[in-house]
């Protein structure tokens, strides 16, 4: 599968997930695309005046996920394969 990137007015959305290997405690994953730290939030949302805000989830174990890129997810923060329709 090829890499599409797609723009709106903040974030540019890659065609794929963010494979993170997660360690346990609560986390912050960025909706606004502006964060250096993809996928973990780092406060750009608010220096951009985007409108959104970060999704929190504990996670209980450590363990690979696959975090949604594209931002349509039914199951935020995680990807649900919802960009191979998009």
């Amino acid at each position: 599968m090829s890499l599409i990137k797609r723009t709106n007015k903040h974030m540019t959305y890659e065609n794929q997930p963010n494979y993170v290997d997660e360690t346990p405690g609560k986390k912050f994953y960025c909706t606004c695309g502006e964060s250096a730290k993809k996928p973990y939030c780092d406060g750009s949302h608010e220096m951009f005046n985007t409108g959104k805000s970060p999704i929190e989830f504990e996670a209980s174990q450590a363990k690979r996920m696959a975090i949604c890129d594209c931002g349509q997810s039914s199951k935020l923060p995680f990807c649900d394969g919802t960009h191979t329709k998009l």
